[in-house]
């Protein structure tokens, strides 16, 4: 009995041990992140500014760095959906009520942002593809 007690403490120090550098590897991690973004912002705003979508980087395995731009909309608001629902079908408010009550998984309320959307500046790495060999 007192063998398998010992045996937990040491599972449970261990267990402890590798918590404690996770969360130490965390913090480094945040801290190299935020390095990257100031970088990235840099980078994104040289591109920006002298119009150039693209670095190909020199070496073997370093790959490129790329600019896209992205605009996403946001999703639809209930309201918006019944009152497109009401307009076009205001002859059948029967069948509106229906597919209202179909459709599920739309939170009530909220701002309506249907209209727009958001860009994103987003700087991407591409590293070359390892090909793969096997031995003869």
């Amino acid at each position: 009995m007192e063998d398998a007690t010992q045996k937990i403490r040491d599972t449970l120090k261990q267990w402890i041990s590798f918590d404690d550098e996770e969360r130490e590897l965390r913090k480094q991690i945040k801290v190299l992140k935020e390095k990257k973004n100031e970088n990235s912002s840099k980078i994104l705003e040289f591109m920006r500014i002298n119009e150039v979508d693209n670095f190909a980087l020199e070496g073997s395995g370093i790959g490129n760095i790329s600019r896209s731009v992205r605009t996403s909309r946001p999703a639809l608001k209930r309201n918006v959906i019944r009152t497109q629902l009401l307009l076009q079908f205001a002859d059948q408010p029967q069948r509106v009520a229906e597919v209202l009550r179909a459709i599920e998984g739309i939170p009530e309320g909220g701002e309506d942002m249907s209209v727009g959307g958001t860009q994103r500046e987003l700087l991407v790495r591409r590293l070359p593809r390892e090909k793969k060999t096997m031995p003869i």
